[in-house]
């Protein structure tokens, strides 16, 4: 008992997307009417049907059925023989199954799809783009690539020249394109070009880009240039009128309170100092009458202190009087007044020469302390008496500093009697 079944053609071409069919002959081989059941083994059974599905046979009877095969459009789907297997199987008698076997011949089939990013690539001189290839078919591809533009004004760097991929896979290229010629100002130039991807057996692919082309000069760069020389211009114009005007006056100034500073002032009525002016910053006094009290107005320069210690200086005024100037370096001797006569001191210009010095500078008169100044407050700071400080004889002048500050000085000027 069971079946007997016979493939007419055991080898039936297919294209994908399309369909192809088997004829089998089946025979009931038993004493007993059968039905007999058909289907298709192996990888084509996904898309394979029997026409009809069943046969339902007299003993000794036989009769045809149709076996179509629908492969899909798809890399799944490889090109080349693909096995298949049809199996008969009896109601009645299991056992008395049957199978035949047969090949589809599954013809090739090209999809390619190729995608360039970006599309429109920027530059001055040039740009570069990627390309992407899926090969949607169901055969190896292996395809070549060139670039052209219509106006012969690019050049084209393709690397890999060639590529390769198998069914259901990508492969990607990198495309450089420079520019023959370049511009330095102006509007962007739009230069198109083609890649063509070619491969055996099928139509050339064409995929296009832009290259926009710009200036090497940005649109912006004449305006910022522009900008940056009104700001040059007007920085000179307020270093020529109102910076460098400023300073010369404030050196001159300066030099002359050095200058004024290192004479001294000469009373009013009397012969001044050789070459020399009032009082720096103050009105110039007369010679008082001894007094032990002084008023003073106090005010700031920035004249240099003096650069090295000198003996007294004297310039006659009128009779015994006599002008004097010197200055006292802390820490030094005390200045005493000789024998028999007076000191009149008319201006102090007090001076050290560090910014960071801290600490105390004190002025005495045989222990009697005249001034005391914080270091931190000032670097020169000058005094003009209205009523001199009046210095008798055995008595000195003596500048003291609690830090180290060895070029603490101060300055004096008068006169004695």
């Amino acid at each position: 008992m069971g079946a007997v079944a016979h493939l007419e053609t055991r080898s039936i071409p297919v294209t994908p997307g399309a369909e192809g069919a088997a004829v089998i002959r089946v025979r009931n081989s038993g004493t007993v009417v059968d039905q007999f059941a058909i289907d298709v083994l192996g990888d084509a059974a996904a898309w394979s049907t029997s026409e009809p599905a069943t046969l339902s046979l007299f003993p000794g009877a036989e009769e045809t059925a149709r076996v179509v095969f629908r492969p899909p459009r798809s890399p799944q789907v490889p090109a080349g023989e693909l096995p298949f297997g049809i199996r008969v199987r009896s109601k009645e008698d299991p056992a008395g199954s049957v199978v035949e076997e047969g090949t589809l011949e599954i013809a090739p089939f090209n999809d390619t799809f190729a995608e360039i990013a970006p599309r429109t690539s920027r530059g001055s001189r040039g740009g570069s783009h990627d390309l992407a290839i899926d090969n949607r078919g169901n055969a190896r591809l292996n395809a070549t690539l060139t670039a052209a533009d219509p106006d012969k004004l690019l050049q084209f760097d393709i690397s890999p020249p060639g590529v390769v991929a198998d069914p259901g896979t990508a492969a990607f290229a990198k495309v450089r394109v420079r520019s023959r010629e370049t511009f330095w100002r102006g509007a962007p130039k739009t230069r198109p070009f083609k890649l063509s991807l070619e491969s055996a057996g099928a139509p050339p692919l064409g995929i296009e880009g832009t290259l926009l082309q710009e200036a090497i000069l940005p649109s912006w760069f004449l305006k910022a240039l522009l900008a940056l020389l009104a700001v040059l211009v007007g920085l000179l114009l307020l270093w020529l009128f109102f910076l460098q005007p400023a300073i010369e006056s404030t050196a001159r100034q300066r030099a002359a309170e050095a200058v004024v500073a290192r004479l001294g002032p000469s009373p009013v009525g009397q012969t001044p100092f050789p070459g020399g002016t009032t009082g720096g910053g103050g009105s110039p006094t007369p010679p008082p009458t001894a007094s032990s009290g002084a008023s003073a107005s106090p005010g700031t320069s920035g004249s240099p202190s003096p650069s090295a210690p000198s003996s007294t200086a004297s310039a006659p005024l009128s009779g015994d009087t006599v002008a004097v100037a010197d200055r006292i370096l802390a820490g030094n001797a005390s200045v005493a007044v000789p024998d028999g006569k007076t000191m009149f001191v008319t201006d102090l210009v007090f001076s050290h020469a560090s910014d960071a010095a801290v600490g105390t500078m004190t002025l005495t008169r045989n222990d009697i302390v005249l001034f005391q100044l914080r270091l931190e407050n000032f670097r020169d700071l000058d005094y003009h008496f209205v009523t001199p400080i009046v210095v008798q004889t055995g008595e000195s002048l003596r500048l003291a500093c609690d830090t180290e500050c060895a070029s603490g000085a101060v300055f004096y000027s008068g006169y004695q009697r």
